[in-house]
């Protein structure tokens, strides 16, 4: 009988590391991503400077500059999933994408859903506002009409923080909420530097008026998917050594971060 429940042990616990082994290789999204010759990204296309469309209808922008640096390195072709910021995480937890670069910004209640490597760049969120509007703190934004584009740390972050009074309205994309400001159907947006900097090559009628909070952007990978993960940090380290991320900050955000938080 003792042999007996002892050779059941065995055998449950070698079934154990079987299984535990199998899943391991079955989740190797790295492998998976070489075999495969081509590394599927989520990106929003539709997020000027970070992602979208130049004059040649080809993606463009920060952080496709960034996906096609981590293609190269890993020897494969980039792939780009067009989404809306709602759609990142569920894009990357349902497997329709391999990771995520996408503004994505750091936060503690999507780290519970998803892994970040560390971060790429550092944003500001800032209130943005016309040129003539009196706001200098959250207390002048009650009563008023803000734009952020949903599903966003913009939107997190301002939702947060926000005076009772004031009236947040969401839209789809960046695109929207920065046509909700020229239009005057926002009163102020909330959004970061490289907006601001967008905006203001366009027109000279809005300005920055105070920030919010810092940002952290870094890349969305699925929990679990270790070696790509450590993957892609070991990248980052080597990017940022050989000065690339700096350039790529400069050429689509007009900033370079003087350094970045790691984990």
């Amino acid at each position: 009988m003792i042999r007996l429940a002892r050779n059941l042990a065995f055998a449950a616990a070698a079934t154990l590391v079987m299984s535990t082994t199998a899943m391991a290789q079955a989740a190797n999204t790295l492998d998976e991503i070489v075999a495969r010759g081509k590394i599927i990204v989520g990106i929003s296309l539709s997020t000027p400077p970070y992602g979208m469309t130049d004059a040649d209808l080809k993606p463009a922008g920060f952080d496709v500059a960034i996906a096609n640096l981590i293609a190269r390195d890993l020897g494969v072709e980039l792939e780009i999933l067009d989404q809306v910021s709602q759609s990142r995480i569920p894009n990357l937890t349902s497997n329709k994408v391999d990771i995520i670069v996408s503004s994505l910004g750091i936060t503690a209640e999507r780290a519970k859903t998803i892994m970040y490597t560390n971060a790429i760049y550092v944003d500001e969120q800032m209130v943005i506002a016309p040129a003539s509007a009196a706001i200098t703190s959250l207390d002048d934004l009650v009563g008023k009409r803000v734009g952020v584009t949903r599903s966003t740390t913009n939107d997190t972050i301002i939702t947060e923080k926000a005076v009772e009074g004031t009236n947040i309205q969401r839209f789809d994309d960046d695109a929207a909420t920065n046509q909700a400001l020229f239009a005057g159907q926002v009163d102020a947006i909330v959004s970061g530097v490289a907006a601001a900097n967008a905006i203001n090559a366009q027109t000279d009628q809005f300005q920055r008026k105070f920030a919010v909070r810092q940002s952290p952007m870094g890349i969305g990978v699925r929990r679990g998917d270790a070696d790509l993960h450590q993957w892609l940090n070991t990248e980052i380290m080597l990017l940022w050594n050989s000065g690339e991320i700096q350039a790529a900050q400069q050429q689509w955000l007009g900033v370079t971060n003087p350094d970045l938080p790691r984990f």
